[in-house]
């Protein structure tokens, strides 16, 4: 069986990683936190409304596989510190499968297996 893209951004950098893991949506930096503080971070690909970098930095900190924006680019302070802890980011993500947030945001359901290509500019995010 074939991946199943489901969303498209831009990539904040490439490289021939490609990482798989369970999605955890973090809207709020209580969100962030109770990530960090369950000590279940290592496996995890984030999702951030906003690719503000204090928002995002414990998770940053603390060793997230992976993080998928829905808004940011490349070039923002988030995009560049995830360039230099070499966290496969894609930015700007557009999802065409998932549930629907408070705000009308379509993302994966928390716990959905996805895995991030960032090995082009495009970054895409599928589903195994």
């Amino acid at each position: 069986m074939s991946d199943t893209e489901i969303g498209r951004g831009t990539s904040a950098y490439t490289a021939g990683t490609v990482v798989e893991g369970p999605v955890r949506w973090l809207d709020s930096p209580d969100a962030v936190l109770d990530l960090v503080g369950s000590g279940d971070i290592a496996d995890v690909i984030a999702i951030s409304r906003g690719g503000t970098t204090t928002f995002m930095a414990p998770a940053l900190a603390s060793g997230i596989k992976g993080l998928i924006t829905l808004q940011g680019m490349p070039t923002s302070h988030l995009g560049i510190l995830s360039r230099e802890f070499g966290i496969p980011c894609v930015m700007s993500t557009v999802f065409t499968d998932g549930v629907e947030t408070d705000r009308g945001e379509v993302v994966p359901a928390d716990g959905t297996v996805v895995r991030l290509d960032v090995s082009a500019r495009e970054g895409r995010v599928l589903r195994p």
